[in-house]
């Protein structure tokens, strides 16, 4: 047999390599060849050794430079051992994923989590749906599900389509035409990244679902370039909480007494620095609105202290 298509149980790297392609290009289909390869550190030639040994285990996909990444096939797994009540308790699970995680994977894990009830019977099936919208889509973000599932359609097929949406600035409704790019979660919420072609020039914007009261398709397809986002990836890295911009802050803080301990329990920017002294800790990020971390430090009240607030000089 072809070591292509040949994967032993202790080639644990390259199985976990294997895992981690097919879950990029599931996150990501509108990237080149190129840069996957470049995140995983492949040659070219094991790259399409790594194609053929995922095509055997039943994930088969091809690339097109106009359209990049599309799946073929996505085998079918039956689980073994999944109660009723197993499914029920994975559903809501993946619940508290996507509400306490970030980016594209969390929203991908509330969409499998709805899926989950589509192995049941009916009425049960109907009913499990009916509550995950709900109690998830509608409960936990503020989002209709109808709006969602318009949405991550007209991601799919790059389609064109009118919101009905309501502006953070003055809170009054109006009709925006946007081309939808990418479906993300940031900080318990659910945005859009979406160009405008309601304007001129056409610009990147984000949008809230939970502000989008209806969605409406155009019958038009997108004909700009799908690899072109704009460095959608380069501005979520950049923002601390959902909020994307061109520019670079650095935002220094000092925090004092109990607020030390839980600024010290996760990391809150992959930018963070942290420096800690006995009775103070110093910590700073790279973020590009630093209002963000602002807002967030003032839950600390009088221990968490602003230091500075610069433009970052640019590399």
């Amino acid at each position: 047999m072809d070591s292509a298509h040949t994967i032993k149980e202790d080639d644990s790297p390259r199985i976990t390599r294997l895992l981690r392609i097919a879950q990029e290009i599931r996150r990501e289909p509108l990237q080149t060849q190129e840069s996957l390869r470049q995140k995983f550190g492949i040659s070219r030639s094991q790259y399409y050794k790594d194609k053929a040994a995922l095509a055997a285990a039943g994930f088969r996909f091809d690339f097109q430079k106009k359209r990049g990444f599309r799946v073929l096939e996505d085998r079918l797994t039956p689980i073994t051992g999944l109660t009723f009540s197993d499914r029920l308790l994975l559903m809501f699970a993946l619940e508290h994923l996507a509400a306490e995680g970030d980016g594209t994977l969390a929203a991908l894990a509330m969409e499998t989590g709805r899926k989950l009830a589509g192995g049941l019977d009916s009425p049960f099936r109907e009913q499990l749906q009916k509550s995950f919208d709900s109690c998830v889509t509608m409960g936990t973000f503020g989002v209709r599900p109808e709006v969602l599932s318009s949405l991550q359609d007209a991601v799919s097929r790059g389609q064109r389509v009118r919101i009905l949406y309501t502006r953070a600035a003055d809170w009054t409704k109006s009709w925006r035409e946007i081309d939808p790019r990418r479906i993300y979660i940031r900080k318990r919420a659910i945005y859009l990244y979406a160009r405008t072609v309601d304007e001129t020039p056409p610009a990147w914007k984000i949008f809230r679902l939970n502000r989008i009261d209806e969605v409406r398709p155009t019958g038009v397809f997108c004909s700009w370039d799908p690899m072109d986002d704009c460095g959608f990836e380069e501005k979520q890295k950049n923002a601390f909480s959902g909020v994307f911009g061109d520019r670079l802050y650095n935002v220094s803080l000092r925090f004092t007494g109990g607020a030390m301990r839980y600024v010290l329990e996760k990391t809150w920017h992959s930018s963070q620095q942290i420096r800690r002294s006995e009775h103070e800790l110093l910590f700073s990020v790279r973020v590009s609105d630093p209002q963000e971390v602002l807002y967030w430090a003032k839950q600390w009240g009088n221990e968490a202290e602003v230091l500075s607030v610069e433009l970052a000089e640019e590399q």
